[in-house]
C-alpha cells in the first residue's frame, strides 16, 4: 500500500524535463535583467537632468543697473547696465521710464530733458537702446549719459531726474528674467 501511495503521488506531481527547467531559469534571469535595465535607465535620466541644470548654471547671466554722478565744472550722469554673471545675456526687451513717462526714442528723451534743463544749461546726452543686444560677462553699457557744463543748479536738476529701466533678459538657453531699476533684483520670469 505504501508503494501504491508513492506511485500515485508521483503521478500527481508534474514532471519537468531538463529543458523546461533550464527555460524557466532563463526566463527568471531575463526578467531580473530587465528590471536592472529599467532601474539603470532611470538613474541615467536623473544624471542627465542634473548635468543639464549644471550646464545652464555654468552660463548664468546676471544684470545689474547702476547710476553714476560726477559734479564739478563739467558734470556727468551715467545710467549703466552691467552683466555680473558668468554667461552672456540677451536683452529681450527694455523700457526706459524718464520721470514716470515711458520713452522709446531719442526725440522723446530730448523732449523730456528739455522740460527739465533750462536753455542756459549747456547739456548733451547719448542714449543706447539695448533691445536685442547681447551683453557678455563683465561688460558694461551706458544706456543713457547726460553731460553738462558750467551750470550752477545742475546738481539739483540731475538729482531730481527719475530713471527706471525695466529689462527682460535671457540666457543662451532661453531662460528669461526681469529686472527693475528700483529693486535691482531678479523678479518673475518674462516672456
Amino acid at each position: 500500500m505504501i508503494e501504491n501511495q508513492s506511485n500515485e503521488s508521483r503521478k500527481l506531481l508534474p514532471v519537468f524535463s531538463r529543458a523546461e527547467v533550464t527555460s524557466f531559469i532563463a526566463l527568471i534571469v531575463s526578467l531580473g535583467a530587465l528590471c536592472v535595465s529599467i532601474y539603470e535607465a532611470n538613474i541615467m535620466r536623473e544624471q542627465q537632468m542634473i548635468m543639464q541644470s549644471q550646464q545652464k548654471t555654468s552660463v548664468f547671466p546676471h544684470l545689474v543697473q547702476d547710476l553714476h554722478y560726477s559734479f564739478g565744472d563739467d558734470g556727468e550722469f551715467v545710467f549703466e547696465i552691467e552683466n555680473k554673471g558668468i554667461g552672456p545675456a540677451k536683452i529681450k526687451a527694455a523700457t526706459l521710464v524718464l520721470n514716470k513717462k515711458p520713452v522709446n526714442s531719442f526725440l522723446e528723451i530730448k523732449t523730456e530733458l528739455d522740460k527739465i534743463f533750462p536753455k542756459e544749461a549747456d547739456y548733451g546726452f547719448s542714449f543706447f537702446n539695448p533691445n536685442g543686444y547681447f551683453i557678455s560677462p563683465k561688460e558694461k553699457i551706458a544706456a543713457i549719459k547726460i553731460t553738462y557744463k558750467n551750470f550752477e543748479n545742475s546738481i539739483n536738476l540731475i538729482q531730481n531726474l527719475s530713471f527706471e529701466y525695466d529689462i527682460c533678459y535671457c540666457s543662451i538657453f532661453d531662460e528669461c528674467w526681469k529686472i527693475n531699476a528700483k529693486k535691482n533684483t531678479l523678479s518673475e520670469e518674462c516672456n
